[in-house]
Formats: C-alpha cells, structure tokens, sequence
C-alpha cells in the first residue's frame, strides 16, 4: 500500500494488547516470576491500565490477543528450541492461566485474538492483519507482554506489514532493564515510534 491511501486511511487507529493473561500478570502465573525487573513490570501493568482507559474514552478499537494452547501442544511440533520449548518446559498458556487477569477483560464489540499457533508475533497464523486492512486502520499502538519477545516480533512484523506503528513501551515490561534499554536503543528506531504512556495520553 503506497503513502497516499495511508493518508486516506489513517484517521482510524487501534490499541493492541498483547497477552494480558494471569500466566504473565497473577502472581501465581507460570511466567510472572521470570521479570527480574519487579519495579518495570508494576509500572507497564499500571500504566496498560492507564492507556486502556483512554483508548476506550476516545473510542478507539482495542484488541486484544492472547496465547490459548491445549495440554499436548501438538500445534507446536517438535518444539526443540526458543520460545515453542519455553511454553512446555513451563507449561504455559493452558486452563486458568489463559484467562485475561482482572482489569483488562475485553468489552462487549473488542475484538478478540485467540487462535496464535506458537507464534510470537500477534500476526503470527491470526487474522490481525485482515481485521485492521479489512477496517481501515493502519495506525497502531501496541503494548503488553514481554517487550523482547511478543512485543517486538508484533512491532517487527507491524513495519513489515506497512502498518505506522507506535509501541508504548513504558506500558510494556521486559525481564530486565537492560532488554528494556536494549530495546529502545537497537529496535525501536528501525521499526517503531516509541512512546511513553504520558505521551500517549496527551495525544487525545
């Protein structure tokens, strides 16, 4: 798509969640404990909560996508390295843990992403990209979790795609802050424009 039918196209715009799910935010989760960084991790859950709210008040589409497997993993083959051996050595993303945690439950007419198949990217085997195409947005915030994984292969395979995409990072927590300043400094600035939380609610 050239840069003229952006401009038609870009009055519309979309707030992605990635995987707001009791794996990564209930204490009990399977992956909670794995953010080093409590301090990053408080301040991207308080901050979601913020940017959530204000998304809604302005009417923007929300969407949220989260990670649903069942027990045998069969959609994840093999599964001898990265990510797809990570989700069954902890087993995650099954029963309970697959649940959106209180507070960002999707609402009545938000739009619902549940069918990834082992991807890390929210475009990963979804339809994300016919939703957003099919409805006329190519502005896109997105946020969630972890910020060097889900997050940045979304971001990566967002500027692929064509998408102008802002990723709000301060609502997004990595393991370390080291990952969260690698982040900043080595990602971002080739395939998003990075914006703090209080940016984002300036905007509107």
């Amino acid at each position: 798509m050239n840069d003229h039918a952006f401009k038609q196209t870009s009055a519309k715009s979309a707030l992605i969640l990635i995987e707001y799910q009791n794996d990564w935010l209930a204490p009990t989760g399977g992956i909670n404990g794995q953010f080093q960084d409590r301090e990053q991790f408080d301040a991207a859950v308080a901050n979601s909560k913020k940017v959530l709210e204000e998304a809604r008040r302005r009417d923007m589409e929300v969407i949220h996508v989260r990670m649903v497997l069942e027990p045998t993993y069969r959609v994840l083959g093999e599964g001898k390295y990265g990510l797809r051996k990570m989700v069954r050595d902890y087993h995650s993303f099954l029963g309970e843990q697959t649940d959106f945690f209180p507070g960002f439950e999707p609402l009545d007419g938000e739009y619902v992403i549940s069918e990834r198949t082992g991807g890390s990217s929210a475009f990963a085997a979804t339809t994300l990209d016919s939703y957003l195409r099919n409805n006329r947005i190519f502005d896109i915030h997105i946020m969630g979790f972890a910020l060097r994984q889900c997050v940045e292969s979304t971001v990566r395979n967002a500027h692929d795609l064509g998408y102008h995409t802002n990723v709000i990072y301060d609502a997004s927590a990595a393991f370390t802050r080291e990952q969260q300043t690698s982040f900043l400094g080595d990602i971002a600035p080739f395939y998003a424009n990075a914006i703090t939380t209080q940016a984002f609610l300036t905007q509107g």
